[in-house]
């Protein structure tokens, strides 16, 4: 993994890129012997992890009398995928499958489901843009806090607009916005002050203490949700989000219906498994996206077990606007020889392995 960080002026940019070097999150030359894997935390409780070390953690955290819940994909060893939902935005029914309102198993379930989250903003809120697949769903706007993902599944966040964002050699097949940013360089935005909360959101019934769910990047290019179901304004989701290690962030879904959180202790591979992990008081179960939902969401799955191999997507081609469906395979050397998951009793292949801890109560 290769981090990039910018500083405020020229935009901000955090990303987990392809490299040849011992910590690269993607394929490398590489042994995998000389590569560390990634250790487990203090402070965090491991959720799922496989040879490559921890995929996914949590942790609570405090802000005020409010407790919010963190979860981190570890860049080394996960990937992402962003999902349109079946109503928003306007144009989801053009997106190809892998992208559809439900977790797509044939291509996802190949890799193993280890979490997933809401995504930001209806449409009409205007606030932002979006992409999936090369189809442009809502124009992207400038000054707007940006998550791109790659053919990889790697990702990188910053202010579109900036010199800086996208970064060099980001081969981008989706982005999503939501709002300014909350975070930049580890410390809030101006914008995030208390008094500035009509910025961030449309409360319900004008009272801007609301459920408030955030995305963001730590130093490492960890990526960290963090969200909760008490009441706060957008600074104190900042302030969690800063403490959880984000460098930069910004909100996503806010009001009590639309945050919802879901890990797993093992790579899911089909419909049926649990996600343990959840956002206390949620008014939804994250088995909500096996069947469908109506708004946007976000799944993070398993890297193989073996450094040398690698979960990759065909890219976009073509002239600018051309679709084409992102489903997962198998590239690097080291994927001939990857042994499959004997964790679950799927018959679909998998490549990752896995370990388990139970997580403390909520």
């Amino acid at each position: 993994m290769v981090l990039v960080l910018f500083g405020v002026t020229s935009g901000v940019v955090l990303a987990n890129k392809a490299g040849t070097t011992t910590t690269s999150s993607t394929a490398s030359s590489t042994t995998t012997s000389t590569i560390p894997p990634e250790r487990p935390q203090a402070g965090w409780t491991v959720a799922s992890s496989s040879s490559r070390g921890v995929m996914v953690d949590f942790r609570n955290i405090v802000v005020g009398a409010v407790t919010f819940r963190a979860l981190r994909l570890h860049a080394r060893t996960t990937l992402l995928r962003w999902h349109v939902g079946s109503i928003d935005p306007n144009l989801s029914s053009r997106a190809p499958v892998d992208a559809g309102p439900a977790i797509d198993w044939p291509s996802e379930g190949l890799a193993g489901v280890v979490a997933v989250f809401n995504g930001g903003f209806k449409q009409s809120a205007a606030a932002g843009g979006a992409v999936v697949d090369g189809l442009r769903l809502v124009p992207l706007s400038r000054g707007r806090m940006t998550i791109g993902i790659d053919t990889g599944g790697h990702w990188a966040m910053g202010v579109w607009g900036s010199t800086t964002f996208p970064p060099k050699g980001f081969h981008p097949i989706s982005y999503r916005q939501n709002l300014g940013p909350l975070v930049l360089n580890g410390a809030l935005a101006p914008a995030a002050a208390p008094s500035q909360w009509r910025e961030w959101g449309d409360p319900l019934g004008g009272n801007p203490l609301e459920p408030r769910t955030g995305l963001g990047v730590d130093r490492r290019g960890n990526l960290i949700y963090v969200a909760t179901m008490g009441r706060v304004l957008q600074n104190q989701l900042g302030q969690a989000l800063i403490s959880a290690g984000a460098v930069a962030a910004m909100q996503l879904d806010i009001n009590p219906y639309w945050p919802i959180m879901g890990a797993s202790l093992h790579p899911l591979h089909a419909n049926g498994g649990l996600f343990p992990v959840q956002l206390p008081m949620s008014e939804h179960s994250p088995t909500i996206y096996e069947g469908g939902w109506q708004r946007d969401f976000f799944v993070a799955m398993a890297e193989p077990n073996r450094w040398s191999c690698s979960w990759e997507s065909p890219g976009l081609s073509g002239p600018p606007g051309t679709v084409r469906a992102q489903r997962l395979s198998l590239a690097g050397k080291g994927c001939r020889t990857t042994t499959t998951t004997t964790t679950t009793t799927s018959t679909t292949t998998s490549t990752t392995s896995s370990t388990t801890t139970t997580p403390p109560a909520s």
